[in-house]
């Protein structure tokens, strides 16, 4: 199956938005899982690809922009609260902290900073728990 309408690609990016940040998911591994967060990027590509070509460059501008993650956004604290619930965290290398946290973040991308801010939440969370 391919989509390739810009509507169906928008609709299919709300819905994987609503599932990942909703407060309290139905599934939990919906946050967590490493296959929806490669969709959800795969599919802000394509919005972002197919707008492009087809002119809408102030639009394919914002979705870029809509990328970035936001620290005012209330999806932020929600990313928060599951890097600090989680009980895998103490067990995660450096590296797959951070692959970690890009799938909670997906389809946005954080900052560098926003990163280490991530990082430090979880690490001073968890090692405040031991």
């Amino acid at each position: 199956m391919e989509i390739s309408k810009d509507s169906d690609l928008m609709a299919l990016h709300r819905a994987i938005v609503e599932a990942k940040f909703k407060d309290s998911p139905n599934d939990e591994a919906i946050p967590f899982s490493g296959i929806l967060s490669r969709l959800s990027h795969e599919i802000f590509d394509s919005i972002v690809e197919s707008l492009t070509n087809q002119g809408e460059i102030d639009e394919a501008e914002e979705w870029n922009n809509i990328r970035k993650l936001s620290v005012d956004w209330s999806g932020y604290s929600l990313i928060k609260q599951r890097i600090e619930e989680t009980g895998v965290w103490l067990d995660l290398s450096h590296g797959d902290k951070i692959e970690l946290i890009k799938v909670l973040c997906s389809p946005y991308k954080p900052s560098v900073e926003q990163l280490d801010e991530l990082l430090l939440t979880g690490n001073s969370r968890h090692h405040n728990k031991q």
